[in-house]
């Protein structure tokens, strides 16, 4: 099995194969750049002299032709009829064919074979020069190629080690925190480049994993927490159940309605919990358009059945004349946390003169629409104000006046920022308002402040 090889190590043969490349095709083209080049010159060159022993006279042929007589010169014969008539010094008296293969096979000569009026002229360029010269040309390629090559492995290594050094920096981050089990922010490259920006999206995943996991550690105390003492509750009363004939009829009654009473709470806290759950994760493709008038005058009517049997609590509902635009929710949701908001007023009215006024507004300047739940009461501390939407809290007043886990209103906030909307809560010495959020649907969710209407 072949060994993984690194990041680093496949880009920097990588690079130095590209170079490479890059390098044998440009000196390859330059070296038949010039070979061309050569040759051009030994045509052209050889088509000259032709063309001065073409103008020249029959009697001045002779003495032009004897004046090539160095070995470097080219060599020319001229024949007439087959017969070598004239020639210069630096010939053989015998005519031997050359026919031109390419100056790079290592030609001997250009022959140039033409027929001027009568005589026949044999003309041989020496390209001996010319293939020394291209392979000395060769030699320089091959080192200067050779050259490059070992620079690009340097500077592909040093460019790599730059280049990957925050995707090692990242590397080792994350391997610190699978050894320790602790997260921490990964370091942020210099310059604005992709792997800063792949660093700052990692740090927000790793907040976002940090927060959810305190999260789920804060939820499971809680719920451990409110569930030890319901359990607790059953397993007293289950001890007196199970007794059988050492308990009196009576007590064995209170003690089964204990039991179904804790087990309908448990059931309820859960059910919460889940709800809050199922809240945080809730896409807003799902949200829908909807009316808040239809919502409260259907929440309102099961709430005057429920409370038939408190003849002194007095339930006012009403909304805007004109009417007013859509909202943006999830109707399930919606309905939920009105629900316990309204519980939550219920609860806490005034138990003799119980009002509970429900009333749905608009705030056309900021995009929202809400449903206010108002109650008479005792109302809210200011100093228990901050933390009334905290799961489980209860203030001393509420812990006096009824008993509930302490759910019901971060409950409903919890619904309605799954819907985008938020909660608003006013209370005085003897009134409680709480307002539920909800964006019109003609309002843009991103563009909007977070800053909610109280």
């Amino acid at each position: 099995m072949r060994a993984r090889a690194s990041l680093k190590v496949q880009l920097v043969r990588q690079i130095v194969v590209v170079i490479t490349i890059l390098l044998t095709s440009f000196s390859t083209l330059t070296l038949a750049a010039i070979a061309a080049h050569l040759y051009h010159d030994a045509r052209r060159d050889t088509h000259t002299i032709l063309n001065n022993l073409s103008s020249q006279h029959q009697e001045a042929v002779g003495e032009v032709i004897q004046a090539y007589n160095r070995p470097t010169d080219p060599r020319i014969w001229m024949l007439r009829h087959g017969h070598v008539i004239a020639r210069s010094p630096n010939t053989q008296p015998m005519l031997r064919k050359n026919p031109y293969s390419g100056l790079l096979w290592r030609p001997a000569v250009y022959q140039l074979d033409a027929q001027v009026r009568r005589n026949q002229f044999v003309i041989d360029w020496p390209l001996g020069s010319d293939w020394a010269l291209l392979q000395e040309l060769s030699s320089v390629v091959l080192v200067v190629t050779l050259l490059g090559a070992a620079a690009s492995l340097v500077v592909a290594r040093w460019a790599t080690r730059r280049t990957l050094g925050p995707v090692k920096a990242m590397t080792d981050g994350v391997q610190h925190m699978l050894n320790t089990g602790r997260m921490r922010p990964m370091p942020l490259p210099d310059g604005r480049d992709e792997f800063h920006d792949l660093a700052g999206l990692l740090n927000r995943l790793l907040s976002d994993l940090e927060e959810r996991r305190q999260h789920d550690q804060a939820l499971l105390a809680d719920a451990t927490h409110h569930l030890r003492t319901p359990l607790a509750v059953i397993r007293g009363n289950l001890d007196i159940v199970l007794r059988g004939d050492r308990t009196t009829g009576s007590l064995h009654d209170e003690s089964v309605t204990a039991l179904y009473r804790t087990l309908d709470d448990m059931a309820r806290l859960i059910e919460d919990l889940l709800a809050m759950e199922h809240a945080a994760h809730l896409p807003h493709t799902l949200l829908i358009p909807m009316s808040l008038d239809g919502l409260v005058s259907e929440v309102v009517d099961d709430v005057r059945a429920l409370t038939s049997d408190r003849p002194t609590l007095v339930l006012d509902a009403s909304s805007p004349r004109h009417g007013l635009p859509s909202v943006a929710a999830y109707p399930a949701f919606a309905r939920r946390a009105l629900w316990a908001v309204m519980e939550n007023a219920l609860q806490y009215c005034a138990p003799d003169a119980g009002q509970v006024a429900v009333r749905v507004i608009e705030d056309p300047h900021s995009g929202f629409a809400g449903i206010t739940v108002g109650n008479n009461g005792s109302g809210i501390a200011p100093e228990e104000l901050p933390n009334v939407l905290s799961r489980f809290y209860r203030g001393e007043t509420g812990r006096s006046l009824a008993a509930g886990s302490g759910l019901g209103l971060s409950l409903a906030q919890s619904l309605m920022r799954a819907q985008g909307g938020t909660i608003g809560i006013v209370s005085n010495a003897s009134w409680t308002q709480v307002t539920l959020w909800f964006r019109s649907v003609g309002s843009h969710y991103e563009a909007l402040h977070e800053k909610f209407p109280q």
